[in-house]
């Protein structure tokens, strides 16, 4: 430090220390403690000030806290000058501490006689003696008061008592009057949604919960309300409610009104006169309830009776469709199978011969019948695959424009690439060609037909109203035609097999019935929307199947070898015509055959004939055991077995709803010799490839 600083500002206190660090620490640590404790002081004042704001001289207190901080600064500034010489500013410091210790010694020799004049803890609790000396007669007193107020109250209850009993029984009536009034208000709030009253001829009085409702203001209710009456509507219903008036009778009617909305609202209206005692009507007391909703519900409700009573109609006349295909399918069995045979062995100039051709013409188109009758029935067999729906329909394009001829037009729309179904493509194509040939019979002078693919997504609403519809995606295949159309009456019965509006001879009334049993075993939907004279739509919508495979090929058909020698075949079926048949058709083509009339007859066979049998050839529905039970026993007794099934009708014994897996051989009947032969060669072969 410079000589000039020093004279200048003071030299620090260090110097007068001899800069020993023991006395330099010692004087430090003693002024920081101090002015720590000064510190504290005055932030005891500020706590005891804002607790004690009615204590009448805070100003002293406020004082002595400046005087007591300034203080505390000086220590704090004797410590900072042991190093810093800043003596201008402890002067000031302490400049400023004397003018608060002058301040506050003479607040504080003002204050002292006030401080002398409060009472001593003697004086106060001699006080507080006196006071509850003064409690204790103000409390007799008061007890004296009360006794008199109670005398005073028992003559009041025995006149009010008096005057009671004198009007006991008008309180009475009044308050039942108001109890039913109350009632009657809350039980007709409950029950409806608007709440109006109006004068005894019937002009509006109390239109508020009305006016709410429609819009229209209250004050204008009493002209206006006519407007929100639909115009269908309102001149029955005001007769109605003049005719009530006049007869002062309730009066209940059920409208449409419009609301503040602008929508038509169905109303049920229900009102009553309120008479006086002379009989006369003092007012009318109605009410408005929106039953829309309900009117709605019930209509769904109708609808899905009328959807179910429909479906379970359709399934009654289904199990029996498909029962008789059954029996049907065995006679044309043999029926079609012995006349080919015996036109294998005829000769081609023989006179009964052309007799022979019309007997298998014949049942070949009762076979094609007795399909028909199956796929309504939803008990053909089906052979699914992944499809394009879209590329199905353009693959049939060119047929279907042969079959509905030049005078009508087709229009495709959709795209191929969309989601995939899975369906049977053969009865696929049969379901267009049937719409197909619906609609052009249903155009006489021409028209257009279109066929449209798109995607859709059927929601809970839509799943609601069609009962065993689930919610999901679907691929939807919609055709439609600009012909005469249908009523509702003709439409609830276009899916009953052998219905038809067409002339005798014309039609046999199972092209729908086929269409509509394909779409349920498919376990898609079919929904059918017509007007007279507009036309017809028919929709389906196939559930979308995911996977990122890729669509089925189709399986082609190779020429198969008939004949053998050597192999045993275990022919199992009950109908006695059929096995015999088919027995001699293997016989003849050289197949040793086991015959046996039912599954427990073909058990006892092969546990005594211990001989090898590489076919297992058996009806499906049989008595007790049927042909997919059978094939799980007999492979078991003889694992070399290939099965090949054979039935005119199918359900689960052979694949979940009629849907065959890819491992299963079947041959439907009826079939010729041809086709139960090749049937027979292919499940041999493929069995020997699976094996070696």
């Amino acid at each position: 430090m410079s000589l000039t600083t020093m004279l200048t500002g003071g030299i620090p206190h260090g110097y007068c220390l001899a800069w020993k660090p023991s006395l330099l620490w010692l004087h430090a640590t003693s002024d920081a403690v101090v002015a720590a404790a000064y510190f504290v002081i005055p932030i005891s004042l500020v706590r005891f000030i804002r607790r004690r704001r009615d204590v009448p001289f805070n100003v002293v207190f406020v004082c002595f806290g400046l005087f007591i901080l300034l203080c505390g600064t000086t220590h704090l500034l004797s410590v900072y000058n042991i190093w810093v010489p800043n003596w201008w500013l402890s002067g000031i410091v302490k400049a400023l501490t004397a003018i608060a210790s002058v301040v506050t010694a003479a607040l504080l020799v003002h204050l002292l006689p006030q401080v002398i004049a409060l009472p001593s803890p003697t004086q106060l609790n001699v006080a507080n003696a006196k006071l509850e000396i003064a409690n204790a007669q103000l409390h007799a007193e008061a007890h004296e008061r009360v006794a008199a107020q109670a005398a005073l109250a028992r003559a009041r209850e025995d006149a009010d008592k008096l005057v009671l009993v004198r009007t006991s029984e008008l309180a009475a009536a009044n308050a039942r009057l108001r109890h039913g009034e109350a009632r009657y208000l809350a039980l007709v709030q409950a029950k409806a949604d608007i709440i109006w009253t109006a004068l005894p001829d019937g002009t509006p009085a109390d239109m508020d919960e009305w006016s709410a409702f429609t819009g229209l203001p209250a004050d204008r209710a009493q002209t206006e309300y006519r407007d929100f009456l639909h115009p269908d509507d309102a001149p029955h219903l005001l007769r109605e409610w003049q005719r009530a008036i006049a007869e002062i009778q309730p009066f209940t009617a059920s409208h449409r009104l419009r609301n503040r909305d602008g929508e038509w609202r169905q109303m049920k209206v229900y009102a009553v006169p309120v008479l006086d005692d002379d009989g006369a009507v003092r007012e009318w007391v109605g009410s408005l309830s929106d039953i829309t909703a309900q009117l709605e519900s019930e209509r769904q409700l109708l609808a899905m009776q009328e959807q179910l009573q429909q479906a379970q109609r359709l399934e009654a006349v289904g199990r029996l469709a498909g029962g008789i295909a059954h029996d049907f399918n065995n006679l044309l069995t043999v029926i079609t199978g012995a006349s080919t045979l015996v036109l294998d062995e005829m000769p081609a100039e023989h006179k009964w011969r052309r007799d022979v051709e019309d007997v298998v013409a014949a049942g070949t188109r009762a076979a094609a019948l007795t399909a028909q009758l199956l796929a309504y029935s939803r008990k053909q067999v089906m052979q699914p695959r992944r499809l394009d729906v879209h590329a199905v329909l353009l693959d049939v394009d060119a047929m279907l424009r042969r079959l509905i001829g030049e005078q009508n037009t087709i229009d495709i729309r959709g795209r191929t690439g969309m989601w995939r179904v899975l369906a049977d493509p053969n009865q696929l194509e049969q379901v267009i060609v049937n719409l197909a040939l619906n609609a052009r019979d249903a155009m006489p002078h021409g028209g257009t037909i279109t066929f449209e693919t798109d995607q859709v997504v059927i929601e809970g609403e839509y799943s609601a109203e069609h009962p065993g519809v689930e919610p999901g995606q679907y691929v939807m295949l919609a055709v439609s035609d600009t012909g005469m159309g249908m009523d509702e009456a003709t439409r609830l019965q276009i899916f009953e097999p052998f219905f038809t509006t067409k002339q005798v001879g014309q039609g046999t009334g199972l092209g729908l019935a086929t269409v509509y049993g394909i779409i349920r075993q498919s376990g898609a939907h079919i929904d059918v929307n017509s007007e007279p004279g507009i036309g017809t739509t028919f929709k389906i919508y196939l559930p979308r199947v995911t996977g990122d495979a890729t669509d089925d090929a189709l399986p082609v058909a190779s020429p198969m070898m008939v004949g053998s020698e050597g192999e045993i075949v275990l022919l199992v079926e009950d109908a006695a015509d059929v096995r015999n048949f088919v027995a001699r058709v293997l016989t003849r083509a050289g197949y040793e055959v086991l015959t046996a009339d039912g599954s427990q007859a073909a058990l006892a066979l092969l546990a005594t004939d211990l001989r090898g049998v590489d076919l297992l050839l058996s009806d499906v529905i049989m008595p007790g055991m049927n042909g997919r039970e059978l094939a799980h026993a007999v492979t078991a007794l003889r694992p070399e077995a290939a099965v090949l099934f054979m039935s005119g009708y199918t359900d689960s014994a052979i694949g979940q709803h009629g849907v065959l897996d890819a491992l299963t051989n079947f041959v439907h009947k009826p079939f010729t010799p041809d086709q139960l032969l090749t049937e027979v060669r292919r499940t041999l072969e493929d069995h020997t490839k699976r094996h070696t």
